[in-house]
């Protein structure tokens, strides 16, 4: 009984957990965010960006760019399939990330 009751504990643990790391990468609708290349080349996003009235804070994580700007003009910018736009949490994309100038 133990073995049935373990698989639906598991299942839900890790729907929970699938939701938790959605919730925690889902971009801000204004603010910081993460332009992660998956077919486009680092430099046309960040034409897409700054043509979206964004602003270039850095690099992050690989080939990805830090940008600060508003999340529905960035993904106007960006064709489906270009990037992924994710927060910019701060462990990976420096502490200072809304600092700079």
């Amino acid at each position: 009984m133990t073995r049935r009751a373990s698989f639906p504990l598991l299942l839900h643990a890790a729907l929970f957990a699938m939701l938790l790391l959605v919730l925690a990468l889902r971009p801000p609708a204004e603010g910081t965010m993460l332009l992660v290349p998956i077919v486009a080349a680092p430099g046309a996003l960040a034409s897409a960006a700054l043509a979206a009235d964004a602003r270039l804070v850095g690099r992050g994580p690989g080939r990805s760019l830090v940008v600060r700007g508003t999340r529905d003009r960035i993904t106007a910018r960006l064709r489906l399939g270009d990037a992924l736009l994710l927060a910019a949490p701060s462990p990976l994309c420096g502490d200072d990330v809304g600092e700079r100038a």
